[in-house]
């Protein structure tokens, strides 16, 4: 039977920073799967804030990020609780590595992709499952909010940006129930208010991480996904991503900075915001991704925080062999450069970047 109450927050001293596993399972060969958190409990009662990282191998910055944040914080001048779990799926990041990055996006044990089997099972279950099921009863459905780190894989850079998925206006609010031989055909009918409640509480809190880019997205929410999961549960969600590439880059402190951000939005820790000048929050973000494979070479116009317009040249494919350019890649709408590739080769249907519509702002500061 898997462990559901290897840890209560409840007895963990105020005023302490504590280290620990959670045991999941053992392998055939006896090897132990274990998922390591640290916990730094306040000198007075306040929210409980999950910060979580790398569910896929190949995104591992976030881990980096939260390491630096965390030894920022003093336990005796924190208010709540910080609950932090930066490697929450080990696996991808020690085994594996593709053309995009040194990890893997899923487990190489049952090749299951960890942000889609939450809340997790405990019956029937692969691996992963069960990854799932013993972080969301051990720690996450404890928590008032939980901020998800992503980013840009091993093969893009990527500024800060917050990723606020929120609830459509209407029902359906949300898809199904259940990881795959769970399924529940139990209906759950979510009260419109605080459906409404939630949406305000994300944007708020995507609006506090400090982003200059905020992607807010309204669609019917797949709870087998953790931030959908935390959602309707009442868990307020966020999911970031910062920094890529698997190296440490500029990136990565204004990262520290958001993270510091939320804690001092929710009264965590004290200090002012430190917000942008300027903030835009798009309903569009284009995912744009390469056709042929070969190598990549960009030009200069196209860096992360540069601003494009539709028709700009950002590179070209190129044959590794002959020099013939094999695809020209042009910028599909006006917006910003959030993420951009780093590395080559590239195969087809790899990351040439992400861009933040202009031509969808609905919000600005």
């Amino acid at each position: 039977m898997l462990k559901e109450n290897q840890i209560s927050l409840n007895e963990i001293k105020n005023n302490s920073r504590i280290f620990g596993d959670l045991y999941v399972n053992s392998l055939a060969a006896t090897t132990d799967v274990k998922i390591p958190y640290q916990i730094i409990k306040g000198s007075t009662d306040g929210p409980v804030v999950c910060l979580l990282s790398t569910q896929h191998g190949w995104e591992p910055m976030g881990t980096e990020i939260l390491r630096r944040a965390l030894n920022l914080i003093d336990p005796n001048k924190l208010k709540g609780t910080i609950v932090c779990i930066p490697l929450a799926h080990p696996f991808t990041v020690e085994f594996g590595g593709t053309i995009e990055s040194s990890g893997q996006r899923v487990s190489p044990v049952d090749n299951l992709d960890l942000n889609q089997q939450w809340p997790g099972s405990n019956i029937n279950a692969w691996l992963t499952q069960q990854t799932a099921f013993v972080i969301w009863n051990n720690l996450i459905k404890h928590c008032d909010y939980m901020i998800d780190y992503h980013d840009g894989t091993g093969a893009t850079d990527e500024l800060p940006v917050a990723f606020a998925h929120a609830f459509p206006d209407e029902q359906p609010y949300y898809s199904s129930s259940g990881v795959e031989g769970t399924e529940s055909n139990e209906s759950i009918v979510l009260n419109k208010d605080i459906v409404s409640k939630m949406n305000d509480n994300i944007k708020n809190l995507s609006k506090a991480f400090g982003s200059e880019i905020i992607w807010w997205r309204k669609y019917v929410l797949n709870p087998k996904m953790l931030t959908a999961q935390c959602a309707i549960n009442g868990i307020i969600p966020l999911v970031v991503e910062a920094g890529g590439g698997c190296m440490i880059d500029e990136t990565i402190e204004p990262s520290v900075q958001c993270t510091l951000n939320i804690l001092k939005y929710l009264k965590m820790i004290e200090g002012e915001l430190i917000i942008p000048k300027k903030q835009i929050m798009v309903e569009n973000y284009y995912v744009y991704r390469s056709l042929m494979g070969g190598h990549f070479i960009k030009y200069d116009n196209f860096k992360i925080g540069n601003v494009v317009k539709k028709g700009d040249d950002l590179g070209y494919i190129v044959h590794p062999v002959n020099s013939e350019i094999v695809e020209k890649c042009i910028a599909p709408i006006n917006g910003m450069v959030v993420s951009s590739r780093i590395k080559m080769p590239i195969n087809p249907g790899g990351y040439i970047a992400h861009i933040a519509d202009y031509d969808s702002i609905i919000w600005e500061k």
